[in-house]
């Protein structure tokens, strides 16, 4: 009865230990998943929709980092009308300032921007349609608004553009270019 019963406890942990590895392969085929892909900011533009909640990479010159918080970097590629809103996140830390002019590459997650106002919507955070659409008049209350914080006029330039203007990449990390 003795050797029934040891014969069984080994047989057990011999299949718990199988089971074990099956996880951990599982596991490493999740972070494959995550990888980047390197996209050029010109096949960013031509189909952003391909690459919406993707992991990529793309390079640019960062035109913008927001004084105010420093957690807003927009880059351009070869046409500077067109800028990419790149987000740091909560838990990212906050982006140098002195990356103005820099060519980087950046890495994360390509996403819609959906607002509280128009949850169905794709958009750039809230109010920055009308900024962007506003007369001279009230541009001048957009570039108060962006001197105490309120605002950005950089974002106010994305939401008027025709491409990547509901779309932002959540950071993961950058690389400056030499």
């Amino acid at each position: 009865m003795t050797r029934i019963f040891i014969t069984l406890a080994i047989t057990g942990i011999l299949f718990s230990s199988c089971g074990s590895r099956q996880s951990k392969d599982v596991s490493d085929d999740i972070t494959t998943d995550n990888q980047s892909v390197k996209v050029e900011f010109a096949s960013l533009i031509e189909n952003p929709s391909e690459y919406v909640d993707k992991n990529i990479e793309v390079e640019g010159k960062v035109v913008h980092v927001c004084m105010h918080t420093g957690k807003k970097m927009f880059i351009v590629g070869d046409d500077p009308d067109t800028r990419l809103f790149i987000s740091a996140g909560e838990n990212a830390a906050k982006f140098p300032v002195e990356l103005v002019g820099s060519s980087v590459t950046v890495e994360g997650r390509l996403e819609k921007i959906v607002t509280a106002d128009k949850p169905g919507e794709g958009t750039m955070v809230a109010g920055l349609e009308k900024a962007a659409s506003s007369d001279s008049a009230a541009g001048e209350n957009t570039t108060k608004k962006a001197e105490s914080g309120e605002d950005c006029a950089t974002e106010a330039a994305v939401a008027g553009q025709a491409a990547l203007s509901d779309l932002m990449m959540i950071y993961n990390k950058h690389v400056v270019v030499k």
